[in-house]
């Protein structure tokens, strides 16, 4: 498996507040990665880093091998190949669900509109959304909504999809359709990195688990060793907490 990221002694400050202190992660082509911890512990901030969405306060990242920080690197290049799902959808209320996901493959990636019509269709046919094309998102439950932005994200055709929290805001009898259209995506090939907080999920669909505390990873491994037999003693007190 090549390295798609690659993230190098990475660390993120807010005024006086280390938030990320030295972060060393890579993410394989086709791996699933869930990133758990309490919350505070850095997850969503190191998410936020990867996509250029926060500017991180050192440190190096690497896509396909190439600092993304080089002057010479395309940002907005690099931000096509990386689809991020939100956990508050972030979706266009002005726009029905299928100009939802048009816009962007239009605008950004210059597609003909009839081609990224037909793709959008597709894509919301996955998610089970066919139904809904011409529905204003504010009509929908926020399981749809979310299953939306999860083909939004997937129209842009990208090479990493980045989940933050992406069930937090839903009712509990909407989790399980969402995390239906990711585990359809793993099962795929879909290279995904998942800050969550359904272990469940982490142990099903996860091919690693990187446990998250006070900016630094503090243990990772695959879900089967990772649960069954943690090697710190905080990792230990955190899934007893959550399990």
């Amino acid at each position: 498996m090549k390295p798609m990221i690659e993230i190098r002694h990475l660390t993120k400050s807010f005024e006086n507040l280390d938030v990320l202190k030295g972060i060393n992660m890579t993410i394989h082509e086709g791996e699933v990665v869930a990133i758990i911890g309490s919350s505070g512990s850095g997850k969503s901030t190191l998410l936020r880093c990867m996509n250029l969405l926060e500017e991180a306060s050192s440190g190096d990242i690497l896509f396909e091998g190439k600092s993304v920080f080089d002057k010479e690197h395309d940002i907005n290049e690099y931000r096509q190949h990386l689809g991020m799902v939100f956990q508050s959808f972030n979706l266009f209320s002005n726009l029905n669900v299928l100009n939802n996901c048009t816009l962007a493959p239009i605008k950004v990636l210059k597609q003909e509109k009839e081609s990224a019509i037909s793709n959008a269709k597709t894509l919301l046919s996955m998610v089970g959304l066919s139904d809904f094309i011409y529905q204003n998102p504010k009509k929908l439950s926020g399981g749809q909504k979310q299953r939306v932005a999860i083909a939004r994200a997937m129209a842009m055709n990208p090479k990493v999809l980045l989940f933050d929290e992406p069930t937090s805001a839903l009712d509990p009898e909407m989790v399980g359709e969402v995390l239906e259209v990711i585990r359809s995506l793993a099962q795929k090939g879909m290279t995904m990195v998942i800050v969550t907080h359904e272990m469940q999920f982490a142990k099903e669909v996860a091919t690693r688990v990187i446990f998250m505390d006070q900016g630094v990873i503090l243990e990772e491994g695959t879900p089967k060793l990772f649960f069954q037999n943690p090697k710190e003693e905080r990792t230990r007190a955190f899934l007893k907490r959550v399990i």
